[in-house]
């Protein structure tokens, strides 16, 4: 390891580092790259070091432009390599976690002073597994159609070019079905007994993170972690110190991992490794284990039956998603035995059989059954505390069947996991404070005891941004009236920047009722529409924008933050309606009905912060950089027009503020400063 010594590069203090003639500054000259001293960037990486030198832990919003980035990883790096541990940094998007690992780390290892290693940390499932690969290809035809078969020697022919090994890697993304049976499994790791244990991309992953100072994760392998941790099977290397950025999402990755989810094409998906009657294939036929074989075929026609008759209990119709499970749930079919049947015969063939490969897989197949077994019997029983339970409908058809349940606080179990089992945990976002007061997220998180560091951001709003408000159209549970005054209204606003602009809707309905009035004007003004869910991934949706022509894309949650589109593509961010959450959705509902039945106001106390801050992250799509500029439309009369639209008020930029009746052609308010 590297130790620091006086007057070298990577001991400066932070206030060196970021100032002028520091690190930072030498390094952009260098690289031709722009550098602006930021107070406020020094302030967070002062704050940072301080939490992770205490230790303690530590909220920190930072404003866009803080460069808030290189404010935690340059402390961060410099205490994994003064306390000989590794640390761990955790991004909620795939977009930022790769910008960390090829654009901000390497650019801190050119010029930080400091010789340390970053590692990359994917799920094992992302990883091919060159044994199973091989397995897969001698069964060929037992598992496949003949299309699947050439996707199976297209992978082997990548296994041979790789040095990565994994999905990201791949030009061509495989069929689940596929990369199912040739992807790295715990349940089916032979680990040194393997013979391709030299040449495994899941090891020499494994062995780069271990020989790493710092880790980059996502929230979701960090949570899938920690459960493996508390049963000390961990996969990543231990670590005691780590930031989290996009905090504010760590509530919502948190409900997902700490929950229960089965879904009807979940158990068949299991089912189809095993045998599939229609088509005779399946390990089963392989091995000729024809009573095993026949057990599986059981448990498909139970499996049809259990989800036909959650199917016919839930009466789900036409756009109704959901319904809460209040009470234990008595099911005429008993998928549960068929599932424990299965389990039984493979483990019988487990133990008669040499093949360390059949062996290896059926393993992981019984593990798989009891798994579902367990969940079922859970999900059934209400057998989970404090957990809300439902039954939803998804994909595009709506034929997947899906059981639910969620923690309806996570503050606690994130209070003893993650806040009492590490040292020091940082979190960072844009977006963590109403009001000034991070209060409200530190208590959804369970972030106790947690300091608090709010650094503004560097921006010229007054200069750069204008917000204007539409008082005259209908509110939104106006329905139908809302519909058609959103369409009639968002021509003028979008003419106004010659498209340039993000609308950001809260429902999918409204949006592609309001896409599909607006078809005509898009023509005639030869502006190009993006319309999320219409057949292209959100990332070639974005690429496609940032190019030349004049363009608009019309995006729902994932577009509400996490984005980030810079200069001269961007001049408009239109917010159709405040982002409430919808109270019925089940989570949501629990958590309303917890604060309700303890005396307290759900509206007040929930509903409206999480809509403040989802609001802030919309509006934060805009500016940039310091060069960006451009306008803020809100098209929901309710900021103006309801007590709490204040509060949204409030949390915008100081800049100036035009209020107008969009639906006429002037405004009525030119006016300026951040009041209405």
């Amino acid at each position: 390891m590297i130790a620091l010594i006086e007057n070298q590069p990577g001991n400066e203090t932070m206030a060196g580092f970021f100032g002028c003639d520091g690190a930072l500054h030498r390094g952009c000259a260098k690289e031709g790259l722009e550098f602006d001293i930021r107070p406020q960037q020094t302030a967070m990486a002062e704050a940072v070091e301080g939490a992770l030198s205490a230790p303690a832990h530590l909220a920190v919003e930072a404003g866009t432009g803080v460069g808030k980035t290189y404010a935690y990883l340059v402390p961060l790096v410099r205490h994994a390599l003064r306390t000989r541990e590794p640390a761990a940094v955790s991004t909620y998007t795939i977009s930022l976690q790769e910008q960390l690992v090829f654009k901000d780390i390497p650019f801190l290892q050119r010029h930080l002073g400091l010789d340390f290693k970053a590692a990359l940390c994917k799920g094992r499932g992302n990883y091919l597994c060159l044994r199973r690969l091989q397995r897969t290809r001698r069964m060929g035809g037992d598992l496949f159609r003949p299309s699947q078969e050439a996707e199976v020697e297209r992978l082997w022919a990548w296994a041979h070019e790789t040095s990565d090994g994994s999905l990201s890697d791949l030009a061509a993304q495989p069929s689940v079905e596929v990369w199912d049976q040739v992807c790295s499994e715990a349940d089916n790791c032979l680990g040194r007994q393997c013979a391709d244990y030299g040449r495994c991309f899941l090891m020499r992953a494994r062995a780069r993170a271990f020989d790493a100072n710092l880790l980059v994760l996502n929230h979701h392998l960090f949570f899938s972690d920690l459960a493996l941790r508390e049963e000390s099977a961990s996969f990543l290397p231990e670590f005691r110190s780590m930031v989290f950025d996009e905090a504010h999402c760590l509530e919502a990755a948190a409900t997902e991992h700490l929950g229960l989810r089965l879904s009807q094409f979940g158990v068949e998906h299991m089912l189809r490794r095993l045998y599939v009657p229609e088509t005779n294939k399946g390990l089963l036929v392989r091995i000729r284990e024809g009573r095993a074989a026949n057990a599986v075929s059981r448990a498909w026609d139970l499996t049809h039956d259990f989800f036909a008759a959650i199917r016919k209990w839930s009466a789900l119709e036409g756009r109704e998603a959901t319904r809460l499970v209040e009470k234990p749930l008595a099911m005429p079919v008993d998928l549960a035995a068929g599932l424990a049947e299965i389990a039984l015969e493979v483990k019988a063939i487990i133990l008669k059989t040499d093949d360390p490969d059949i062996k290896a897989e059926l393993t992981a197949a019984e593990r798989r059954a009891g798994e579902l077994r367990d969940m079922l019997g859970a999900f059934l029983n209400r057998a989970l505390d404090g957990h809300v339970y439902w039954v939803e409908r998804e994909g595009a058809a709506r034929r997947n069947f899906v059981l639910n349940a969620a923690p309806v606080e996570v503050g606690p179990a994130l209070n003893r996991l993650l806040f009492g089992g590490f040292r020091s945990v940082v979190l960072t976002s844009a977006t963590l404070s109403i009001g000034g007061s991070m209060g409200y997220f530190r208590g959804r998180v369970g972030a106790e005891p947690c300091g608090e560091c709010l650094v503004g951001s560097p921006f010229d709003y007054a200069r750069q941004m204008r917000v204007v408000i539409a008082r005259d159209l209908p509110m939104p549970t106006e329905g139908e009236a809302f519909a058609d005054a959103v369409a009639r209204a968002l021509p003028r606003f979008i003419l106004r920047t010659r498209g340039r602009a993000f609308v950001l809707f809260t429902s999918g309905d409204l949006m592609r009722n309001v896409a599909s009035r607006l078809e005509p004007f898009f023509r005639r003004e030869g502006i190009t529409l993006f319309l999320q869910g219409d057949g292209l991934p959100n990332r070639v949706m974005l690429e496609r924008f940032r190019g030349e022509g004049d363009h608009v894309l019309f995006g729902l949650a994932s577009f509400w933050m996490g984005v980030d589109v810079r200069g001269e593509a961007l001049g408009n961010v239109i917010i159709v309606r405040l982002p409430f959450s919808v109270p019925d959705e089940p989570v949501v509902k629990a958590r309303m009905d917890l604060i309700e039945a303890g005396g307290g106001d759900p509206f007040k106390e929930y509903s409206l912060p999480e809509a403040v801050l989802k609001f802030r992250q919309g509006v934060g799509r805009l500016i940039r950089t310091a060069s960006d500029e451009g306008i803020i439309v809100i098209l929901d009369a309710r900021v103006i027009k309801r007590w709490y639209g204040r509060r949204f008020l409030e949390a915008l930029p100081e800049c100036p503020v035009e209020i107008v009746d969009c639906l006429g052609s002037e405004a009525v308010n030119g006016g300026g400063g951040n009041e209405s």
